[in-house]
């Protein structure tokens, strides 16, 4: 007699409706073998809690339920859910906006005409930027654009969806991240520390903007004509340090429809980001298929139009079979992602479209992040946002995942995450843009004034091509005197 298990939930009972017929020592093996699976999915079943929708509020820190200094993959994945519910919740002090929009809590990262920096710390929003304010008047009547918010990070690639229209992108980040100076007198960033970023489609014709979070943008093609169009939010990333992870605990979400898992796509879905013939491609294995549909391969471009991107994931929640902990770090997520729905409605019914892909921190984090120490989705990317880096080779010498990128030193190493100018990205851009000047970790120590002007400037430049040196270096710390692990060389805005 055969046997058919539906679900979980019902694998033992299945297994004892199946004892007729076979013998007693198979059907004890059976049960075994099914109580350990059942144990096994309950062991890492992550649990939500509803005051993350009826009081939404960012949490400050991970919770440790493993014991002091002891926290579970579940807890940064709670850690993830929380934040994103209440960044995703209406402002109190502007209902009309989400707290991540809320100007009165985060800057967003403006940049000129020319796409450089431009002051994201002066409250005012007269630069290009993605969307229109609404928590305030538009100064002098400037009119928002967003032609150069289209490029994603690292190479630039620039996306298409199945319309032809292109991404868009924003960055929001925490106020206290202005405070340039007092931030380079530590050796982390301080908890709370928080960068955002955000992705976002033209909806069309056939998209239901219900289904997304929405908003509208004045899109300026020719720079001159203006038209309103509104977009839908696809991929979010977060990334907040807290005081004992200040590696920053990585973690991002995407809209459900955006693209087909590479090795089991669903063809019955209308994907944003491919068609249903590439789909069928990769449903079917078809070798000739797969490579003229050119799969995450995208370029730069300048354009708001062009031919439709083919986008699958390579991974699912950022993991694959034989990765550290695979087992509790995927079913982590993907039980917290089921466990999350039945609170998802009223104002927050619209993220039952939105999933968390996976999150990335490290174990110790008095060591740096090499792939030893790292933990959580190791193979990390968002197909809307790091479409081209999805191929995370764990073995290879630049892992392309979040630490790959941002390069966290740890509390021990004789570095300070907050002047090489690695672990954030966007931090250069607040002090050009505002107009305060960096000190930059050298890569070498220096001892005169001439292997100083050999070596700043370089120093300066290779963080930013804004940056020029001020002609100060110092191997002392300003604020206590104290001997530095590395030169630091003074950079200002060009």
């Amino acid at each position: 007699m055969k046997c058919y298990q539906r679900n979980i939930n019902t694998l033992l009972s299945a297994a004892l409706l199946c004892v007729s017929g076979i013998n007693s020592a198979r059907a004890e093996a059976n049960e075994t073998t099914i109580n350990k699976t059942v144990a096994s999915i309950n062991s890492f079943n992550c649990s939500a809690d509803s005051s993350w929708f009826t009081h939404p509020s960012l949490p400050t820190e991970v919770k440790q339920s493993n014991g002091p200094g002891d926290s579970s993959f579940c807890d940064f994945y709670q850690f993830s859910w929380q934040s994103f519910a209440y960044l995703m919740a209406s402002s109190k002090t502007n209902p009309q906006v989400l707290n991540f929009q809320d100007s009165t809590q985060f800057n967003e990262l403006e940049v000129n005409a020319d796409g450089s920096p431009a002051n994201s710390c002066d409250d005012k929003h007269d630069s290009h930027v993605l969307f229109i304010r609404t928590a305030k008047p538009q100064e002098n009547g400037t009119t928002f654009t967003i032609p150069e918010r289209i490029g994603q990070a690292g190479g630039g690639a620039t996306i298409y969806d199945q319309n032809n229209n292109v991404v868009y992108y924003d960055v929001q980040f925490s106020k206290n991240m202005c405070d340039v100076k007092k931030i380079q007198q530590q050796q982390n960033f301080p908890g709370g520390t928080t960068e955002l970023k955000t992705a976002w489609k033209v909806l069309g014709a056939n998209d239901d903007p219900s289904q997304f979070i929405t908003m509208d943008a004045n899109i300026t093609p020719d720079l001159k004509s203006t038209s309103t169009t509104k977009l839908g939010m696809i991929g979010f990333h977060l990334a907040v340090a807290t005081p004992n992870h200040p590696e920053f605990i990585w973690a991002t979400f995407e809209h459900k429809i955006n693209a087909p898992d590479c090795t089991s796509p669903e063809t019955n879905t209308a994907w944003s980001f491919a068609s249903k013939a590439c789909t069928a491609d990769l449903k079917d294995q078809n070798a000739l298929g797969i490579v003229q549909c050119r799969f995450n391969n995208p370029a730069p471009s300048q354009s708001l139009t062009g031919s439709a991107s083919e986008i699958c994931r390579e991974y699912a929640y950022g993991s694959a079979k034989g990765d550290l902990k695979y087992d509790e770090n995927t079913q982590s997520i993907q039980t917290l992602n089921a466990n999350v729905q039945p609170y998802l409605t009223d104002n927050f019914k619209v993220l039952s479209n939105y999933f968390n892909v996976g999150a990335l921190w490290v174990s110790n984090t008095s060591k740096g992040s090499e792939i030893s120490n790292q933990r959580g989705s190791l193979r990390l990317a968002n197909t809307v946002a790091e479409t081209e880096y999805q191929s995370v080779d764990l073995n290879a010498d630049f892992v392309s995942n979040c630490f790959g990128c941002h390069n966290y030193t740890g509390t021990s190493n004789s570095g300070s995450n907050t002047t090489s100018n690695s672990l954030s990205h966007i931090f250069d851009d607040i002090a050009i843009g505002s107009n305060q000047c960096l000190d930059i970790q050298a890569a070498n120590t220096i001892n005169s004034q001439p292997q100083a002007k050999t070596e700043c400037p370089k120093t300066c430049t290779n963080s930013s091509s804004k940056l020029k040196w001020n002609g100060q270096w110092t191997n002392q710390s300003a604020s206590t005197g104290e001997q530095l692990p590395q030169t630091v060389c003074g950079c200002c805005g060009a």
